[in-house]
């Protein structure tokens, strides 16, 4: 019994070190997941910012050369003969502080090119219908259909090269749609600049336009990485994705995430192994308070309190206990003839028969040197008391042994009954002892008149 109590109580000092292991680890875990996302927020947050800088800067430069394209469409409104020289004089001081990113103003009647300035280099797309031109067709149509502005690029030039192209429609007030004035930015000095922005920004770019959603015109997603953010940039008339990262790269959030996962696991064991040292410990505490060190029996301190158990519940049931008192004969002569290691060994053994012949509900003390104690909670009468008594002192004639040492131990046995000889301890051990004792005295009688009888020589 009390070996599976052990097991028992071992069993239950794992399970809560176990549980008290994963909680810990469940709240550590759950602090640094609220760690590592708040780390994941403070990182967008940074990025957003750099973003929303270089959208501004974008939006800035398509939008400047936007406004340039709506003062020359308020020109030929009020001069749709378009006088070249008179253009010309107007373009040059328009564009003179944007030259370095416009390649060229064209003016299209219904969808073809019929006007373009400067003429150089720019005379080949003269007559050229773009409703025809495979590149540019869906959002020339579009912008004379819907007859709203549109930013388009980089495209493929008809003239050669390639470019970024405002479109705005030419609406009159008598005659409705009569054409549509476009300006075309230099493709290589608009992607230099978008590319300073971003390094300015300290961001990795990748940016779609709607012709391909698929592969940037700008940037590589390779070169962002696997989780970009991805943005907006004025999605009714620029109409681009933007897929950006921080350029020094995302802090490294996994080695921080694994090396806090196992400092967490690390604490979490330990504070489960000291929580099973602190239950073994008070389990072994309460041992050595309640059990003998050295036979495993419960000892005398232990007494009071189990007496005071059984007896109140023998009353409460009116049931009998019985009791019986022991000590072993002849104990000091083993110890002065063998030394107390072969004594103590004598009373381990003791120990071992008096547990095997008793039964599990039945408790075994040992209240100093060779003197034991039997309660028996719940027993019939004075005749099974006696019953037990005889089991007993056979089973130290058939059980008990030990190695090296013949000799059989003789015990001597009192028995008492509660409550018919005293209704507390001190008067039932009394009666028992005066019983083992006179079963002590009976016995020794008894060895002299043997050895009297024995013949001489």
């Amino acid at each position: 019994m009390d070996q599976n109590k052990s097991l028992f109580k071992k069993k239950l000092a794992i399970i809560i070190s176990i549980v008290v292991s994963l909680f810990l680890l469940t709240v550590f875990l759950l602090i640094i997941g609220m760690f590592m996302n708040n780390m994941k927020q403070q990182e967008m947050l940074k990025t957003t910012d750099k973003f929303i800088n270089f959208k501004s800067q974008v939006e800035h430069l398509v939008f400047t050369n936007k406004t340039l394209v709506q003062g020359f469409e308020a020109y030929v409104l009020m001069n749709p003969a378009l006088d070249e020289s008179e253009a010309n004089t107007y373009l040059n001081n328009l564009l003179s502080k944007n030259e370095n990113q416009i390649r060229n103003i064209g003016v299209c009647q219904d969808t073809t090119i019929i006007w373009n300035y400067p003429k150089e280099g720019n005379t080949a797309a003269i007559g050229v219908d773009l409703a025809k031109v495979e590149s540019q067709k869906e959002l020339v149509l579009k912008v004379k259909n819907e007859q709203v502005p549109i930013f388009q690029g980089p495209v493929e030039l008809v003239q050669g090269g390639t470019g970024f192209i405002i479109r705005l429609p030419i609406v009159r007030k008598d005659t409705g749609y009569w054409g549509q004035i476009s300006i075309v930015l230099k493709g290589d000095n608009i992607i230099e600049e978008i590319n300073a922005y971003a390094e300015a920004a300290g961001l990795n770019v990748a940016i779609f336009n709607d012709q391909n959603k698929t592969v940037p015109f700008f940037g590589s997603m390779s070169v962002v990485g696997e989780s970009p953010l991805t943005f907006d940039v004025d999605p009714d008339f620029i109409d681009w994705k933007v897929a950006v990262s921080p350029k020094e790269g995302c802090e490294n959030n996994q080695f921080i995430f694994w090396g806090a996962t196992i400092l967490a696991v690390l604490i979490a064991a330990g504070a489960g192994l000291l929580t099973f040292r602190a239950l073994k410990t008070n389990y072994q505490l309460r041992i050595m308070s309640s059990h003998d060190s050295l036979t495993g029996l419960f000892n005398r301190h232990y007494l009071n309190e189990y007496q005071t158990m059984v007896l109140a519940s023998a009353k409460r049931n009116n049931r009998q206990v019985g009791f019986m008192s022991m000590d072993l004969n002849h104990f000091k002569n083993i110890n002065d003839t063998y030394g107390h290691n072969v004594g103590d060994l004598v009373l381990t053994e003791t120990a071992r028969v008096l547990k095997q012949s008793t039964r599990t509900n039945e408790a075994v003390f040992r209240l100093g040197g060779d003197e034991f104690l039997i309660i028996m909670p719940d027993i019939e009468d004075r005749t099974a008391l006696q019953q037990a008594r005889e089991r007993l002192v056979n089973s130290f004639k058939t059980e008990f042994h030990l190695a090296d040492y013949p000799a059989k131990i003789a015990v001597s046995i009192g028995t008492a009954l509660f409550p018919e000889d005293g209704d507390n301890i001190d008067a039932l051990l009394q009666i028992a002892d005066e019983e083992m004792y006179a079963d002590k005295k009976e016995q020794k009688m008894k060895q002299a008149e043997n050895q009297s009888e024995q013949p001489l020589g």
